[in-house]
């Protein structure tokens, strides 16, 4: 007997009561190929789901929440996509309106919005905050770094692979953040977001960039320019970051750096032909972001050097 043919419903997450109301014998519920993603709330043997995926654990908890509740903060923007980090616990964000009590469960981290405040959008089925209201309540929850890694990723687009640079049209524009900004003027993390907006810029390809830009701008480096330009004899590069001026360019050199022989030698002969160009080429890896205290001593040393050099 299977769940799919006692109620005739697709492959979803369910409430125990809904089954056993819709006529599920309670022992069946209690079979091996019935998961259980929280108390009371189950998923059909046919869905696919990863139980060690964030995402798939919102997505089959939102299929269970009543009318009044909504996917928001951490669990809307998993997603949408937007990068930021997980709830400590791994708690689903979930919400209400206000004065609507907060859900309460134990799989789930519960708060209240004003109404009237959001607009809205459908990601995997669910309707969920757009990326903009997301954006917005991030701000109550997260560090600056994150927030502007954020708005970068919202107002970036995604490369799109051998397309020689081109990239998918960006979901929000600046002007959505400040839009949703000022709908939000008056909720948690007004004053993290007036903060992030004046650092958010594009293109720009990972978090950790965004990251070690906040790190130097708050170091007291000059602001260094993303996707910064580097003509070479080969063709026109771009840097993650960079100071054209200096003729300094910054690669991150994250994890997929090193996955791909091909992307390795292509990498090689870029930061090869940057150098003949008579640019200074720094490499920031994972570490530096983490703690970049020695790259800011490089970064230091680069700039002096190049400003000798440039006298």
């Amino acid at each position: 007997m299977s769940i799919r043919r006692t109620i005739h419903a697709p492959p979803q997450a369910y409430r125990t009561a809904e089954l056993i109301q819709a006529g599920v014998h309670p022992k069946r519920l209690g079979a091996k190929d019935i998961r259980r993603v929280g108390r009371g709330l189950l998923l059909h043997p046919d869905l696919a789901f990863d139980d060690f995926s964030y995402r798939d654990r919102c997505i089959a908890i939102g299929m269970t929440l009543k009318q009044e509740f909504f996917l928001s903060r951490r669990s809307a923007a998993v997603l949408h996509g937007i990068p930021c980090s997980p709830h400590p616990q791994g708690l689903v964000d979930v919400a209400s309106f206000s004065p609507q009590r907060a859900p309460r469960h134990r799989r789930i981290a519960g708060h209240r919005v004003k109404s009237g405040v959001l607009q809205w959008t459908e990601r995997a089925g669910l309707t969920i905050p757009s990326a903009g209201d997301v954006w917005c309540q991030l701000g109550a929850i997260t560090t600056l770094p994150e927030l502007v890694a954020a708005g970068d990723f919202l107002t970036s687009g995604e490369r799109i692979p051998g397309s020689g640079g081109a990239r998918t049209t960006p979901l929000c524009t600046i002007e959505d953040l400040r839009g949703a900004h000022d709908r939000h003027r008056t909720t948690l993390g007004a004053p993290l977001r007036t903060r992030a907006l004046a650092l958010i810029r594009a293109p720009v390809d990972s978090p950790p960039e965004s990251h070690l830009r906040v790190a130097l701008i708050n170091a007291g480096f000059a602001e260094p320019t993303v996707n910064c330009p580097v003509p070479t004899a080969r063709r026109i590069f771009h840097a993650d970051l960079g100071y054209p001026e200096l003729r300094i360019a910054i690669e991150y050199e994250g994890r997929y750096h090193f996955t791909s022989a091909e992307q390795a030698r292509f990498d090689v002969q870029r930061r090869r032909s940057m150098i003949e160009a008579g640019w200074t080429v720094l490499q920031a890896l994972d570490s530096d972001v983490d703690d970049p205290r020695s790259f800011f001593t490089t970064l230091a040393r680069a700039i002096q050097s190049a400003r000798s050099r440039l006298r």
